[in-house]
């Protein structure tokens, strides 16, 4: 869920679209999930079916950040200081939540609260950053690797890790590699390498586009199909051959979008921007727990288009809320002038490798 910044002229703004887009997914997800609405539908029943299905639509959004962050890093480049920027703002954004429920919500705030708001990545207080933190020590000597690689040497190491990570799992119906559903720093170094081996290889330019957005809604709709047949959710995990070749048929689809508009594009770019900071606020534990949990059970009792409108504009008006309050905290960020300790951060990296290179002459 970030982004590596890149020349304006080369930027691809589908992708940037791609990943605001799919942040409105997981915020969806999360709006059935935590807000009880898929547990508290009576199985089998109109409003259920269709909360199931918008689930399974949406089920595939987290694997579109995984690939999107292989098919821009693995070009793009590699900055230390672009962790520390992320870990301080999932540090800064935790502690503002923090402090405003001890002084709205007695009692909700005990030391452990505040503990966990200093060290994210050690309590494992967002999954995805925490893998994610994980795969970026790893991401230059990957990318060398992936730079080495002929696009038919790449084309195979997909298949070998399609093969491996999401059949083998999936036919034998067990977590023989201990991908945790999908929700760890294994599943992300696969969909990172998915990522890059999609930039490497070519894709027809004659396909038109469009038909990789009706293959993303047919998959949908087998994963659908096959999870009420075989009665189980594991059709729509996240390594669901089904859930990641959707996320895939998606990614294929916005690369290929030509936005234009200078003005969009500058928006675009800044919804991209925020996406991790809308997962990060939104799935905050205060907020996940005394907010989202079980909040949106009343929908149920609206009837289904109506239940379906109240899901997607209540996911919205939670990524516009989010979006804005990360637009804030990246402006305070600029203010006290981060960016110099980024650049003093990146600056020892160069003078280190310039010290190496020294030694061997």
């Amino acid at each position: 869920m970030t982004e590596v910044n890149t020349d304006m002229k080369s930027r691809n703004y589908g992708i940037d679209l791609l990943k605001s887009v799919s942040m409105l997914m997981v915020v969806i997800l999360h709006v059935l999930g935590v807000g009880g609405i898929l547990n508290a539908a009576a199985q089998g029943s109109a409003v259920s079916n269709t909360a199931w299905f918008l689930e399974t639509l949406n089920i595939c959004a987290v694997n579109c950040f995984g690939l999107v962050s292989g098919y821009v890093l693995c070009r793009g480049r590699y900055r230390r200081s672009r962790l520390l920027s992320l870990w301080l703002r999932v540090v800064f954004e935790s502690l503002i939540i923090t402090a405003a429920f001890a002084v709205v919500k007695t009692g909700s705030v005990g030391t452990g609260e505040w503990i966990k708001a200093f060290t994210p990545v050690v309590h494992n207080v967002y999954w995805y950053f925490t893998a994610y933190f994980a795969l970026f020590f790893f991401v230059p000597y990957i990318n060398k690797m992936i730079a080495a690689l002929s696009a038919k040497e790449m084309a195979s190491l997909a298949v070998s890790v399609i093969f491996v990570f999401v059949l083998l799992g999936n036919i034998l119906n067990t977590d023989i590699f201990f991908l945790h559903g999908g929700y760890g720093f294994l599943w992300l170094l696969c969909l990172y390498i998915l990522g890059a081996s999609m930039r490497s290889i070519e894709i027809r330019p004659n396909i038109n586009k469009y038909w990789f957005l009706a293959a993303f809604f047919i998959c949908s709709a087998l994963s659908f199909t096959v999870m009420k047949l075989m009665k189980s959710q594991a059709a729509i995990a996240y390594t669901s051959p089904f859930t990641l070749f959707s996320a895939m048929l998606l990614l294929l689809f916005f690369r290929r979008l030509e936005l234009r508009s200078e003005g969009s594009n500058k928006f675009i770019s800044m919804l991209a921007r925020t996406s991790f900071g809308v997962y990060i606020i939104h799935t905050n534990p205060l907020i996940w727990r005394h907010l989202l949990a079980d909040r949106f059970v009343p929908y149920l009792r609206l009837p289904v288009p109506a239940m379906l409108a109240a899901v997607i504009l209540t996911a919205v008006a939670i990524y516009s809320v989010c979006t804005l309050a990360d637009w804030l905290a990246e402006k305070f960020f600029k203010l006290v002038r981060i960016d110099k300790l980024e650049k003093a951060v990146d600056n020892i990296g160069q003078n280190r490798r310039k010290i190496q290179n020294a030694l061997q002459k």
